[in-house]
């Protein structure tokens, strides 16, 4: 009986895939696009990206699809527009048989804006890489000061990975400053100090002690008791007032 039931399904799979084939291949002569349906590859959702910015990039280089007859429409064509915008990452299209075009897209997600003293002004991914412009505002915490290219991949990047994947710091601070020496200093959203974490690294021992001094100290005395706090010695947390 088992044998019996597995070649049925054999039989039924074979079946449907032939099916499928033949539906494929047969595919009403000039049949027109019924839209733009877009899929993201990955399951975080950056809200940087929705179906109509994605059919507005492709109408601006003339390669929507919608109303076009299916046959004339370049899938190449559509994956090299898209990928040349700075918020997608990579891209794959394909035509389906009730005549939509599906688009995926694999979005880069920014988590640092850099603006230098030299000038520059950048995003920085979540892989390093540099997005040059967004067209729409995004919300991260923004590094300036003296700051190399080398800098923000090496150094301002690790801090950038570290905030974002603690909810509470990734609230809390709003701006990253890189002095002359190249330490880091933090403006939080709450409060009027400015947080001294000194030369880059070793981020969860310092905010480990910036969070028992925030729930042990500055719950006391208030947030604005103290203009700077500073984290980068080993054992203790300064705070120094005006």
């Amino acid at each position: 009986m088992k044998k019996l039931l597995s070649t049925i399904a054999l039989v039924l799979l074979a079946g449907y895939i032939v099916f499928a084939a033949i539906a494929l291949c047969n595919k009403p002569a000039g049949q027109v696009c019924k839209g733009v349906r877009l899929e993201m590859r990955d399951s975080l959702e950056t809200g940087y990206m929705n179906t109509a910015d994605v059919v507005a990039l492709l109408a601006k280089s003339g390669l929507n699809p919608t109303g076009k007859p299916l046959e004339e429409v370049s899938l190449h064509a559509i994956e090299e527009a898209l990928e040349a915008s700075p918020l997608i990452a990579s891209s794959e299209c394909y035509k389906t048989i009730n005549g939509h075009v599906v688009v995926e897209v694999k979005c880069r997600r920014p988590i640092l804006r850099v603006m230098a003293n030299g000038g520059e002004s950048y995003y920085l991914d979540e892989e390093g890489e540099m997005i040059e412009r967004i067209a729409k505002a995004v919300y991260v915490p923004v590094a300036t000061g003296y700051i190399t290219r080398d800098f923000a991949k090496k150094e301002l990047l690790e801090l950038a990975l570290y905030l974002q994947d603690n909810e509470l710091w990734n609230a809390q601070v709003e701006q990253i400053c890189v002095t002359r020496h190249g330490e880091l200093e933090l403006v939080p959203r709450v409060g009027n100090h400015v947080i001294v974490l000194g030369a880059p690294g070793n981020y969860a021992h310092k905010f480990d002690k910036l969070q028992t001094f925030y729930e042990k100290g500055l719950s006391e005395v208030g947030w604005n008791r103290y203009s700077r706090i500073n984290v980068d010695y080993s054992n203790q947390v300064i705070g120094t007032r005006e």
